[in-house]
């Protein structure tokens, strides 16, 4: 089950529990609050001082599949040419360091793995609009020797791989 399907079933089974939210005003609210640091007191659970754990952060729940172009760093200049891994990583760093460290906010990326078979007249589809879109590129190319335009932009096969390694890399859940 992928993101969209989780909420989905949210929404269908937990009325309320799916909300839209500001995520600037979310972070923003997130990095007032202290950090939490975990300090080993031992407090003895009868003793009046011994207070509750801190909160865990929020979590942003982010659907790789559907995102996976932002997650790759956006519309590279170079992708094209095999891409640009550095800058992917680069990216990505900041990203998690941004949601962590500035924002108060933990980072979780989930990659729908499964192609069960009621996803394949699915597959089929965005696999025939990828080849035909590669024929554009390569007409492109070939024709007018210019990077192809933005919205032919076509992921490198094995870029969901690749970015979920970046994000077990990063710490991201």
């Amino acid at each position: 089950m992928g993101v969209q399907g989780f909420q989905e079933y949210l929404e269908k089974r937990c009325p309320g529990a799916a909300v839209p939210v500001d995520l600037l005003k979310l972070a923003r609210t997130a990095g007032r609050q202290p950090p939490h640091h975990h300090h080993h007191h031992h407090h003895h659970p009868h003793h009046p001082s011994s207070l509750p754990p801190p909160p865990p952060p929020a979590r942003i729940l982010v659907d790789a599949d559907s995102g996976l172009q932002r997650l790759y760093g956006g519309y590279q200049t170079d992708w094209v040419c095999g891409g640009e891994w550095n800058a992917m990583l680069g990216y990505l760093a900041a990203l998690s360091q941004a949601c962590l460290y500035q924002g108060g906010l933990e980072l979780v990326v989930v990659f729908n793995g499964t192609l069960g078979k009621d996803r394949w007249p699915e597959w089929a589809r965005r696999a025939q609009g990828q080849r035909q879109t590669a024929q554009l590129i390569v007409n492109h190319v070939g024709s007018k020797a210019t990077p192809p335009p933005r919205a032919w932009f076509l992921p490198p096969a094995c870029l969901s791989h690749c970015v979920r390694l970046a994000m077990f890399r990063f710490r991201v859940r």
